[in-house]
């Protein structure tokens, strides 16, 4: 099993890589098949492109993004993770928060993915 610090280590990567726009680097954190659970009540997907995607939308949109781990939790093979997260898309910027939990595979890479996302209730109307 990973130790705590090679978790913590994982985590710590994963934000840096994205926030540096390092797509190589991001993607080599998740396993071939990883399992995938975004946002967390959504069907399972599977496969490291889905975060490929991820990654292509949001940088070919123009944003930028910056993500920073406000307080990391592991147990055992697990990290839950509250994230969080600044968008600019040219316009303006936005704060959220987002809670993700890594599932980590012995080798360090993550295995599971599930985000829990910072969003207005399907019905919330803004002013």
């Amino acid at each position: 099993m990973p130790s705590n610090a090679h978790i913590l280590a994982t985590v710590e990567r994963y934000a840096n890589a994205f926030s540096a726009r390092d797509r190589a680097g991001w993607l080599a954190l998740f396993t071939e098949d990883v399992e995938v659970a975004e946002p967390a009540d959504a069907p399972i997907r599977r496969g490291k492109e889905v975060f490929a995607q991820v990654f292509d939308a949001v940088y070919g949109a123009g944003m930028q993004v910056a993500l920073k781990p406000l307080r990391v939790i592991v147990n055992g093979k697990e990290a839950a993770v509250h994230m969080q997260v600044h968008v600019t898309d040219g316009k303006a910027t936005t704060e959220s928060s987002v809670i993700e939990i890594f599932t980590v595979a012995e080798d360090g890479r993550i295995a599971r993915f599930r985000a829990f996302l910072d969003m207005p209730p399907p019905n919330a109307t803004h002013q």
